[in-house]
């Protein structure tokens, strides 16, 4: 293997030689790996003796990227270039763990982690652990025997690895995974949720879901999330295939099963696909969001099998949940919220014969997130052991009625405001007027309202009866 290094690159590399003014500075870690294997290199993290944290001022000033200090012991700070954009760019200073490079790279995670590149020296690999020849064979080995232990979120960082790479890994990889993975509790929440979302990146979420069971990181993620350690591996096999058909059907709308309207409108589908490529909060995309979502309502304790159902899923409750244990952002919080209560409604619906109010109201109350709720639930009617039970066709009409019946159904047009109701009705401010303008969207639904007349005149004739027995609402 051989370093392929392009010319925007190198300048940038000796732009950081040549600010680090005498004291040597090294590439390590990941971008060493990716540019052996002839990938593209996008994330570059820097270590030197000391002064990392002026360097990063000193490249940040001269490219004009926001620079942020993430760690004052280890003298740790983040450049980004071009935050927010596609070609987003991350470079990271750190000073030694240790007093040495050698010291620094022994307290890595993994061998094929563990190489650096003098700037000074560009053409020579250094190499103390043998990650390149671990790279070479596609093996992943540890640097040292308490290198998951020192830093449990290595074994997210593993299991990426793995999956991305296709690495061997032998027995006591799995042996270490699985007792480092049991102090996940003492990471803060920022780095694991930083962390499991480059997981559900990787192209392969299959392997990815497989590897997370395998170490127990599903386990320490329903403790550390809902408080509860199960005695036994709580996701099984099952229950994966469940996680990893939820990317197949977004990802690859040609395969076969889920059909996400009667007539599989290809049209609709890359229109949905388009909205969970959005960023809801902090870069994270909602098609990862819903992934989160699914994985944490398999593993919550409203489900478990073959026990009395004391602990209901409550999606204010829920959300909050998560909230502590990932520090996530309040819209996410919202989204979290939006999609388990759409999920619970779905399976109540999945009981009735639900007409155009039911649909209304559903998006009334989920919004867009509704339709993630929709697909959760589609989703597990191919499970093997649903944790609910869901009609198909329902869910399938909740696609249709979004795409096709947005002015009818989801959001038909306000034929009257408030203060339009208060001048022709001469009612004072309050809880009436939401309730009168509601009604009137509903009777819109139905097809009974069309007009501005005829929801004014619907409107008098609910104040008239209102007011003759007496129940004027608040």
């Amino acid at each position: 293997m051989n370093l392929r290094l392009d010319s925007d690159l190198l300048q940038l590399l000796d732009l950081v030689r040549e600010l680090a003014a005498g004291t040597r500075v090294y590439l390590v870690g990941g971008a060493i790996r990716d540019l052996l294997l002839g990938r593209p290199v996008k994330d570059l993290d820097f270590v030197q003796p000391h002064g990392s944290i002026p360097l990063a001022k000193a490249v940040s000033r001269r490219l004009n990227g926001a620079m942020y200090t993430l760690d004052d012991v280890r003298h740790s700070a983040r450049v980004i270039m071009r935050q927010g954009e596609p070609e987003e760019q991350i470079l990271d200073f750190t000073s030694f763990i240790g007093t040495n490079l050698g010291q620094d790279l022994g307290q890595r995670d993994f061998t094929i982690n563990a190489m650096a590149l003098g700037l000074d020296k560009i053409d020579d690999l250094i190499d103390p652990l043998g990650g390149q020849t671990d790279l070479q064979a596609r093996q992943l080995r540890l640097c040292s025997p308490d290198s998951l232990i020192s830093d449990p979120i290595r074994v997210l960082r593993g299991v990426r690895l793995i999956s991305s790479y296709d690495l061997r890994y032998g027995s006591e990889i799995i042996e270490a995974m699985r007792v480092a993975i049991k102090r996940l509790g003492a990471v803060s929440g920022e780095r694991i949720r930083d962390e499991l979302f480059k997981c559900l990146a990787v192209s392969n979420f299959d392997v990815a879901a497989g590897l997370m069971s395998d170490f127990g990181v599903f386990d320490q993620l329903r403790l550390l999330t809902f408080g509860v350690d199960p005695a036994l591996p709580y996701l099984q096999q099952d229950d994966t295939e469940v996680l990893a058909a939820l990317t197949v059907h977004i990802d690859k709308p040609g395969e076969p099963g889920i059909k996400f309207t009667p007539d599989s409108d290809l049209l609709q589908l890359t229109a949905y696909q388009a909205m969970l490529e959005e960023s809801l909060q902090g870069g994270r995309k909602r098609r990862h969001l819903l992934l989160v979502c699914s994985i944490l309502l398999h593993i919550h304790p409203a489900f478990d099998a073959g026990m009395k159902r004391e602990i209901k899923l409550l999606p204010g409750e829920f959300s909050e949940q998560i909230s502590r244990a990932l520090l996530t952002g309040q819209k996410e919080n919202n989204y979290f919220k939006a999609v388990s209560g759409g999920f619970l409604r779905l399976a109540d619906l999945s009981t009735q014969e639900p007409g155009k109010l039911d649909y209304y109201r559903f998006f009334r109350d989920f919004g867009v997130y509704g339709l993630d709720s929709a697909l959760l639930a589609m989703v597990e009617t191919q499970s093997q052991s649903p944790l609910l039970d869901f009609n198909l066709e329902i869910c399938q009409r909740v696609f249709q009625t979004w795409f096709t019946e947005q002015d009818r159904t989801v959001n038909p047009p306000r034929l009257v405001d408030g203060n339009f109701l208060q001048q022709e009705l001469g009612i004072p401010p309050g809880s009436q007027i939401g309730v009168l303008l509601e009604e009137i969207r509903e009777q819109q639904v139905l097809g009974l309202v069309c007009s501005t007349e005829e929801a004014l005149a619907f409107a008098r004739e609910k104040v008239d009866w209102e007011a003759k027995h007496d129940c004027t609402p608040g």
